[in-house]
This record gives structure tokens, C-alpha cells and sequence, in this order.
């Protein structure tokens, strides 16, 4: 399985780390989605795609790194926090393949404006992007919450 070895090569490097599992943290990161989740609502309206981007990134990698808290793993790439998604995804049926593309898709856009230094153009549709997002963090709220406490 490719992303077994991709994960695993990840654990090799140091990329990924196990760590104690922590709710509480989790919990945290939840809060920080959310947050970013609102300023990106706030871009949005202000038209700001760029920055909406970054933010809407940002939203759902705080949500998926609430998971990896809850395994005990400490993140040191996006790319491989999204490997370990997917591969928890694919064992416990956590996240759709529609979800784990949104991550992929914000990740991409926002590689794209914060490295690119020509200006970028968007086909995406914002809101579409935006409710999206709040439906993935609202998802991995409700497992965060019901975890047990570590």
C-alpha cells in the first residue's frame, strides 16, 4: 500500500513523530481552525482570495492536526500530516476521499500564493471552499469531543 510506505518513510525521517496522545491539545488546534475558519469568512467577503486561501488552509490543517494529537503524533510536513490522514482515513473511515482531496486542493493553493511570487488566479468558487471547510472542521470536532480524555 503506497501510503503505508510513504507514512512510514515519513516516521523514518523524523517527519512524523509519536508523541502522547493529548485531547486537550486537540482541543486546541479545534479552536485554532475555527478561528481561522472565521477570518477567512471575513476575507472572503472583503475579496481577498489570497488571504482567504491561506486562512482556509490553515482552518482545515488545525482540524487535521486535532486527529494526529489524538493518536500521539506530532506533525513536521503538511505533506506527510495529509499521508497520515489518508491512511487513517482508509483504516478507520474518518474522512471521505471528497475531504481528504479538499485538504489536498487548500494545501496546493496555498503553496501556490505564499511561494509564487507572480500574482494568482483562482477558478475555485470561494464559498463553496469556505463551507466546505466548516463542514471538515465541524466533523473532527465532534471526534475530538467525543474521545476519550487523555
Amino acid at each position: 500500500m503506497k501510503n503505508l510506505n510513504e507514512v512510514e518513510d515519513c516516521f523514518e525521517k523524523g517527519l512524523l513523530k509519536k508523541t502522547e496522545k493529548n485531547k486537550r491539545i486537540a482541543l486546541q488546534d479545534i479552536s485554532q481552525a475555527e478561528f481561522f475558519l472565521n477570518e477567512a469568512f471575513d476575507l472572503i467577503n472583503l475579496k481577498k482570495k489570497e488571504m482567504a486561501a491561506i486562512a482556509l488552509y490553515n482552518s482545515v490543517f488545525h482540524a487535521g492536526r486535532a486527529l494526529l494529537f489524538l493518536d500521539g503524533i506530532k506533525e513536521k510536513s503538511h505533506y506527510c500530516m495529509q499521508k497520515y490522514l489518508e491512511k487513517i482515513s482508509a483504516d478507520k473511515k474518518i474522512l471521505s476521499s471528497e475531504e481528504l482531496s479538499l485538504f489536498d486542493l487548500l494545501r496546493g493553493i496555498r503553496q501556490e500564493v505564499q511561494y509564487n511570487i507572480n500574482k494568482v488566479s483562482f477558478e475555485e468558487n470561494f464559498n463553496e471552499l469556505y463551507n466546505k471547510s466548516e463542514d471538515f472542521t465541524e466533523k473532527i470536532k465532534k471526534i475530538v469531543l467525543s474521545a476519550k480524555k487523555q
